[in-house]
């Protein structure tokens, strides 16, 4: 992919993660005042949360969530492009992978305004389908930018890139949904989250000692700084987007901003100079 390209690639996307932006207001700006939006039951993962005085339940920390999301999508994007203009690194081509994953976020809040959770719907596993592929693709992009960061990778960036995002939107396909149970987060859960969960887990670890083992076989600091920084990235970003109560919310926000923030600032430090 040649610089060019992955530019007018961004481009396209900060457009896209705007409009949604836009979109999104506007679908709750009108749900509000036709009153379709339906708080979600309130089934927890995991359930002892509701038994933690201050973990209870709040439907408002649910909507404050998404609005850190969509925000936070089009300024990660106006980052890359202002920051990383002229720098050809495979991890930030891999950094959108998860930005998009972030987008995906939207199925769920569509089915809260617009009431699909208490349909039992096609739409409703679809939606479904679309967060199980970005909560997929959010970990698979740090295990991609790790495992693919070699100088001699770069030239199969465009393949690898597909070969992730296929790979994100099979394991969605196979994957069962169950539209019987609603998360108070207006997630539709899947079949074997156990198991799904314990997958997710292991993309994390995996991620973080990726980049750790390459920061030592490189005899890099930075390499070592994005084990780190990846680490409270996805830590917050799983957090904002499973949260239902105001202390997830502001430690999801928080790990979520200073992870990117310094994501960016060691990949920007590795690259400066190229």
């Amino acid at each position: 992919m040649t610089l060019k390209n992955r530019n007018s690639f961004i481009k396209v996307f900060l457009l896209s993660s705007l409009i949604l932006f836009l979109f999104m207001l506007a679908t709750l700006i009108y749900s509000i005042a036709t009153k379709n939006i339906l708080v979600p039951p309130a089934i927890r993962f995991p359930d002892f949360f509701n038994h933690i005085p201050f973990l209870r339940n709040s439907f408002l920390a649910v909507m404050l969530s998404f609005s850190i999301i969509f925000i936070y999508i089009p300024i990660s994007f106006f980052l890359l492009i202002k920051y990383f203009e002229n720098t050809q690194t495979s991890e930030i081509i891999f950094f959108t992978g998860f930005l998009i994953a972030c987008m995906a976020e939207s199925a769920r809040f569509l089915s809260i305004c617009l009431g699909l959770w208490q349909s039992f719907s096609d739409i409703l596993i679809f939606a479904g389908k679309v967060v199980l592929f970005g909560r997929t693709l959010a970990p698979l992009s740090f295990l991609c930018a790790a495992l693919f960061s070699e100088t001699s990778q770069r030239q199969d960036v465009e393949r690898n890139y597909i070969i992730m995002m296929t790979a994100s939107v099979v394991f969605a396909a196979i994957i069962p949904m169950n539209t019987a149970r609603i998360a108070s987060t207006g997630l539709v859960t899947e079949g074997f989250m156990v198991l799904i969960n314990i997958f997710r887990l292991l993309l994390f670890v995996t991620t973080t000692l990726s980049f750790f083992v390459l920061g030592i076989k490189k005899n890099s600091l930075e390499h070592k700084h994005l084990a780190s920084s990846s680490f409270l990235l996805i830590l917050g970003y799983s957090m904002i987007v499973s949260c239902d109560t105001f202390v997830f919310l502001i430690l999801g926000t928080a790990g979520l901003a200073f992870g990117t923030y310094r994501y960016l600032y060691f990949i920007h430090k590795m690259y400066m100079w190229s």
